[in-house]
C-alpha cells in the first residue's frame, strides 16, 4: 500500500507541475570487478513515450581518451567521444523499447518488449538538490533496483530501461551499487512533439527481437575469438573469451526461465 507521505505529495505535485515534457540528463557509473566506466545519457519524455539517446563520454575539455590502470590494478575506460548513434524509444502503453542503432547508413531496430516490473513503493523520503524523492524497488532481469523519484514531477521514465513510477526517477542503482545513475541536468520548460519522440525507421533497416540480438552478440564474440585464435596458430598459443554473467547489468533473461 503506499503511504500517506507519498500520496500527498504525488497529489500536491501534480496540481502544481504545469509543463507535460521534460529533458534529463544523466551520468552512469558502471563498476565492475576489473573495469570502471563512465557514460551519459539524454532523455526526452512526456507522460506516455520517451527517447534516450546514449553517448560517449569527454574525459575533460581536451577529449582525452583511453584506459588507465590505478595501483589497485582496476582499469577506468573513456571512451572516445562522438555524436550519439544509438537511440532508445520507450512507450509506456505498449511496453516496449525499441532500439536504434546507426552505424553509416546501416540501421538496426533491436524490439525489447513485455518488460515485467513490479515496483514497490516505500514510505522512505529523500532529496535530491530541490527535489523530494521516495525510494521504490524492483526486480528486473537478475537483478535488484533502488530507484528515487520525485512526485514533484510526475513522468514515469528514467535512465536505462526502467519506468513506470508515478515520478522522474532522479537517482537509481543496484543493490550491489555496482551499476550507479544520477541525474545531473533537468529542463521542464520544454515542449516536445510525438515527432520529437518516436523513431524514424529506414525501409531497409535490420529487425529483430531482443532475445536474437543477444544471441547474434553471443556469436560475434565467438567468432572474434575464432579470428584471433587462427591468426595465434601455430605458436603454441590460443585465446578465450571469458563471458561473466554474474558482471552484466542483465544477468538473467525471461526466455531463459522457461
Amino acid at each position: 500500500m503506499k503511504p500517506i507521505l507519498y500520496f500527498f505529495l504525488y497529489t500536491c505535485s501534480s496540481l502544481l507541475f504545469s509543463q507535460n515534457s521534460v529533458i534529463v540528463e544523466y551520468a552512469q557509473i558502471s563498476e565492475t570487478t576489473y573495469i570502471k566506466s563512465n557514460t551519459k545519457s539524454i532523455l526526452h519524455a512526456n507522460n506516455d513515450i520517451a527517447k534516450q539517446s546514449h553517448f560517449k563520454p569527454q574525459l575533460n575539455q581536451e577529449y582525452e581518451h583511453g584506459a588507465s590502470i590505478n595501483e589497485n590494478g582496476e582499469i577506468s575506460i573513456i571512451e572516445k567521444p562522438e555524436e550519439s548513434d544509438i537511440n532508445w524509444f520507450i512507450n509506456q502503453n505498449k511496453n516496449e523499447i525499441l532500439k536504434s542503432v546507426s552505424k553509416g547508413n546501416v540501421q538496426q531496430i533491436i524490439y525489447d518488449s513485455n518488460l515485467k516490473y513490479d515496483w514497490e513503493i516505500t514510505n522512505e523520503v529523500d532529496s535530491i538538490g530541490n527535489y523530494q524523492v521516495v525510494k521504490a524497488i524492483t526486480h528486473f532481469r537478475g537483478r535488484t533496483f533502488i530507484a528515487w523519484f520525485a512526485p514533484e514531477i510526475p513522468i514515469g521514465f528514467g535512465p536505462w530501461k526502467l519506468y513506470g513510477l508515478p515520478g522522474l526517477i532522479l537517482r537509481m542503482y543496484d543493490e550491489d551499487q555496482k551499476f550507479n545513475w544520477i541525474v545531473t541536468k533537468i529542463n521542464l520548460n520544454v515542449e516536445l512533439t510525438e515527432s520529437d519522440l518516436n523513431p524514424v525507421i529506414q525501409d531497409d533497416a535490420s529487425k529483430m527481437t531482443y532475445e536474437e540480438a543477444i544471441g547474434l552478440s553471443k556469436e560475434l564474440r565467438n567468432e572474434k575469438t575464432k579470428i584471433r585464435n587462427t591468426k595465434l596458430g601455430g605458436r603454441g598459443n590460443s585465446f578465450k573469451t571469458v563471458h561473466h554473467r554474474e558482471e552484466d547489468l542483465e544477468r538473467k533473461y525471461e526466455w531463459e526461465e522457461n
